[in-house]
C-alpha cells in the first residue's frame, strides 16, 4: 500500500476516534476507526507507522482536546503533543511487532499504552481513552463493571482487528449497543440527597436553610427518604477557601458555628469543600470534602488525592477511606479524583456504599469540556456498581445511577438546589475484587512483548 493510502486510512481513523467523544459524541463507530488504523499500518514499516500515528492522534486528540486552549493558550500545542505520544507510539511499534505476533495482541499494547498515560506517566491525563466514549450507556455497565474502562477499550479494539462481514456485524452490533436505553435501578436502602450549586459561601448558606428538617425532633436517623427534607445536603468542592474551622478577621468569616449549627437545624448529614492548612505558604493546604454529622460533630474528612495539573489545587493525598456514618459509609471523593479509577475503586474496597462528590467544573470551561468530564464520573459509577451524586459550581450538578444512567442534572449554571433520591450499595463488583488489574496487565504484558521481540531479533542476527 502507498503511503499516501496509508495516510488517508489514518485520517480517517483520526476522525471517526474524535467523533466518539463530545461534542460529537457518536461512538457507534469506534470498530471501523481501529480497523482502519490497522489496514493503514498492515505492512507498514515502523517510520511509516511513525507518520500515521502523528497523523491518526493528532486529528483524535486535536478535534477532542481543542478546549484545552481555553486553559493554557498556546501551552496547548505541546500539551496535545505529549498526549498524543502515545497512540504514536503504538503506530510505531505495532508494524515491527505484527511480524512475529496474531493481529489481537494489538489490542493489548494499544490498552497498555492507553493505561500508562492515564495514570502512571507524569502528566496522567485519561480523558481520551477509548472506554470513556460509552460511559453512561448501560448496556455496557456489566463490561465496565467486570474489568472497568480498559476492558472496554480492549473490546472496542478487539472488534477493530475483525475483517470483512464480520467487523460489519460487530460494528452493527457495537452501534445497537450504543443506542439502547435503558432505565436507571431502583434506588437500594435509599437516601435523600439536596444538591447545592452556588459559587459563593452566603448563598450556599441562604439556599441550605430554606430546606425543612429531615426528619421530626427526636427521630432516628436511618436515610428515610421522602420524610421532610433531605438526608445529606451537598456542597461544592472549593465552598471555603481556607479552613472553616479557623475563624477569620471578620465575625463573618467565623463559619463553623455557622456549619454545625445548619447541620443540627436540617437533621441533615452535611458534606462541603474546604481547605485544610498543611503550612503557612500559598499553597500548603489539601483541598478536602468534610463531612458533619445532624448533631454538628465532625464525622471525617477526605483529602483529595488528585489535585488538577498546573493550577494551585492543594497537596495531594494519598489517602482514600470511606467516612463512617449513621447512614452507612460514605465515599466523599473530591472532582479531579473521579477523573482516575483508583480512588473511588479503594474508597469501596473500604465499604463506601455510594459517591458523593463535591466538584467545580467552573462556567468558562464551556460545554465540551463539561461533557466530556460527566463521562468520566458516570464510568466510576459503572465500574463500581455505586449511585454517584454531585455538587458543582455551575451546572455540573447531577446523579448516576450505578448503570452509568444520569438521572438528574441541572439545566443551567445559575444557583439553585437539586432534590434527587439514590441508594446504597455494599456488595462489590468484579471490576473493584480485581477486574481493575486488566489495565497494569495490559501494560506488563505489552513490555514483555516488545522485551520478547528484542530478545529474538538479537538471536535471529547471532543465527545468521
Amino acid at each position: 500500500m502507498a503511503l499516501m493510502r496509508r495516510l488517508l486510512f489514518g485520517a480517517l481513523s483520526g476522525v471517526l476516534l474524535a467523533a466518539a467523544f463530545p461534542p460529537y459524541h457518536l461512538p457507534y463507530f469506534l470498530p471501523l476507526a481501529i480497523a482502519a488504523l490497522l489496514a493503514a499500518l498492515q505492512g507498514a514499516t515502523p517510520r511509516q507507522g511513525f507518520y500515521i500515528g502523528i497523523i491518526s492522534s493528532g486529528i483524535h486528540t486535536g478535534a477532542t482536546l481543542f478546549w484545552l486552549s481555553n486553559l493554557f493558550a498556546a501551552a496547548v500545542a505541546p500539551l496535545c503533543a505529549i498526549l498524543s505520544f502515545f497512540p504514536i507510539l503504538f503506530c510505531t511499534l505495532w508494524p515491527w511487532l505484527q511480524k512475529k505476533l496474531p493481529l489481537w495482541c494489538a489490542a493489548i499494547l494499544w490498552v497498555g499504552l492507553e493505561f500508562y498515560r492515564a495514570e502512571p506517566f507524569v502528566l496522567n491525563f485519561g480523558w481520551p481513552t477509548l472506554g470513556y466514549a460509552v460511559a453512561g450507556r448501560p448496556v455496557f455497565a456489566p463490561f465496565a463493571a467486570t474489568l472497568g474502562v480498559y476492558g472496554i477499550s480492549f473490546l472496542a479494539f478487539l472488534l477493530g482487528t475483525l475483517k470483512g462481514r464480520t467487523l460489519i456485524i460487530a460494528t452493527v452490533l457495537w452501534a445497537v449497543a450504543c443506542l439502547v436505553r435503558l432505565p436507571a435501578p431502583s434506588p437500594e436502602r435509599p437516601l435523600t440527597i439536596t444538591l447545592v450549586q452556588a459559587t459563593d459561601e452566603e448563598t450556599l448558606f441562604q439556599l441550605s436553610s430554606k430546606l425543612p428538617s429531615s426528619h421530626p425532633k427526636g427521630s432516628l436517623l436511618g436515610g428515610r427518604a421522602g420524610v421532610g427534607g433531605p438526608d445529606i445536603i451537598l456542597w461544592p468542592e472549593h465552598a471555603f477557601r481556607s479552613d472553616p474551622r479557623v475563624a477569620g478577621r471578620l465575625k463573618f468569616e467565623n463559619y463553623w458555628p455557622r456549619l454545625t449549627a445548619l447541620a443540627r437545624e436540617s437533621k441533615a448529614h452535611l458534606i462541603f469543600g474546604a481547605h485544610v492548612s498543611k503550612g503557612t505558604g500559598e499553597k500548603d493546604f489539601e483541598n478536602a470534602a468534610f463531612v458533619l454529622q445532624p448533631n454538628g460533630e465532625l464525622a471525617g474528612i477526605h483529602s483529595k488525592n488528585h489535585p488538577v495539573h498546573f493550577i494551585t489545587d492543594g497537596i495531594a493525598s494519598t489517602t482514600a477511606k470511606a467516612i463512617p456514618t449513621a447512614l452507612g459509609r460514605l465515599g466523599v471523593p473530591i472532582c479531579f479524583d473521579n477523573d482516575y479509577p483508583q480512588v473511588d475503586r479503594k474508597l469501596v474496597q473500604d465499604g463506601a456504599e455510594v459517591f458523593l462528590v463535591p466538584n467545580m467544573d467552573p462556567d468558562e470551561w464551556g460545554d465540551v469540556q463539561h461533557a466530556q468530564h460527566r463521562l468520566l464520573f458516570a464510568m466510576r459509577a459503572m465500574e463500581n456498581g455505586r449511585w454517584l451524586a454531585r455538587a458543582d459550581v455551575a451546572g455540573g450538578t447531577s446523579t448516576t445511577a450505578p448503570n452509568g444512567v444520569e438521572v438528574a442534572h441541572m439545566k443551567n449554571g445559575e444557583p439553585q438546589t437539586l432534590k434527587v433520591t439514590i441508594g446504597r450499595t455494599s456488595s462489590r463488583t468484579l471490576y473493584s475484587l480485581g477486574g481493575w488489574l486488566f489495565g497494569p496487565l495490559c501494560l506488563v504484558v505489552s513490555m514483555g512483548l516488545i522485551i520478547g521481540m528484542i530478545a529474538w531479533t538479537k538471536l535471529h542476527k547471532l543465527g545468521s
